[in-house]
């Protein structure tokens, strides 16, 4: 029987979501947070895989990438080492390398002064795919989304029909997760869409930026028995939305900066405040603001070294309420 089918019968009254955030080469933050996670939950003697404590691994964008590499098993092409006390997945420590190694590669630096200003990408998307391509297939080779070994779910959006297009390993168990991973991280402007089953999909960072909602959605169709969702939300962080103007915004050109800041903060905040209110739901979210934005395709070593060092702090500001959170998932019962 499929794991997910033998949870969904399971009548165990929590369920434990995992979230992650979109936001590009700042995605080095939730990977580094993972890695603190798996050790903080050794230390505290629970050796169970990571992916073992979740009943839903949920990612939007960059998350989603990380939600699958999380939950996939290892093959002999993966970039990633394998796990030796676990062979079937992969090491939670190489997930910040994917960053570290590639990000240069998929998001070459460009001297075409076409390329590096907002007038190029007006006439097409700011990078070619190809080596994104290439390093999805090196990092998850011909696995389906049906070999997760928990309940995974990306967001993408459906350019065609207009509307959020879930890819998941119960509902679309024979899609590639390297075909799932381009479609949730093909940010307009930067990728190009992805076509699959007579759709054009993009990243679903264009609805669900953070994908809580979405997730606990999925959750409780999943496990319709469940009396609580205890759900960890790791940020990518974010630079905080402010017209320090005199003057509001007006017009296209007046608009055309401040209105994608105040939409994707907006869109955030909402998420939050809803996930916070909901009865059923204890939400644990991993957040901090950046002082100084970081672009979503920034690759420099110094800026990747930051966003590691950013990682650690905010790891250690919330240490308390994750060591809560883990002392709930070493109570959950061994699958």
């Amino acid at each position: 029987m499929a794991l997910w089918k033998f949870l969904r019968r399971n009548k165990e009254e929590e369920r434990f979501i995992l979230c992650l955030d979109g936001g590009g080469m700042r995605g080095v933050i939730p990977a580094t947070l993972l890695a603190h996670l798996d050790t903080l939950l050794k230390k505290l003697g629970d050796t169970r895989p990571l992916w073992s404590h979740f009943d839903l691994i949920s990612g939007t964008s960059t998350g989603g990438l990380l939600a699958l590499a999380l939950s996939a098993p290892y093959k002999e092409r993966s970039l990633m080492n394998q796990n030796p006390s676990d062979p079937r997945s992969f090491n939670v420590d190489e997930l910040a390398h994917l960053y570290i190694n590639y990000g240069h590669i998929i998001f070459p630096k460009s001297n075409s002064f076409l390329q590096l200003n907002m007038i190029g990408q007006l006439f097409g998307e700011k990078y070619d795919d190809g080596p994104l391509n290439q390093v999805l297939l090196d990092t998850f080779s011909d696995t389906r989304m049906g070999e997760a070994l928990t309940p995974s779910m990306v967001v993408t959006y459906d350019i065609t029909r207009d509307r959020p297009f879930i890819i998941s390993s119960y509902d679309t168990p024979t899609i590639m997760m390297r075909t799932a991973a381009r479609a949730t991280s093909a940010a307009p402007t930067y990728f190009s869409p992805v076509s699959l089953h007579n759709s054009q999909l993009v990243d679903g960072g264009v609805v669900a930026n953070n994908p809580v909602l979405y997730a606990y959605k999925e959750a409780k169709r999943l496990y319709p028995n469940a009396k609580k969702f205890h759900i960890l939300s790791l940020s990518t962080t974010t630079a905080p939305f402010r017209n320090e103007s005199d003057d509001s915004p007006s017009g296209v050109i007046g608009w055309l900066d401040p209105i994608y800041k105040l939409y994707a903060s907006s869109q955030m905040k909402t998420s939050d405040e809803i996930a916070s209110s909901l009865s059923d739901v204890t939400y644990v979210r991993i957040h901090q603001q950046l002082e100084k934005k970081i672009r979503l395709d920034e690759t420099r070593s110094e800026s990747l070294s930051q966003l590691i060092h950013i990682a650690q702090q905010m790891y250690d500001s919330h240490l308390e309420v994750l060591t809560t959170y883990c002392n709930k998932l070493i109570q959950k019962p061994t699958r």
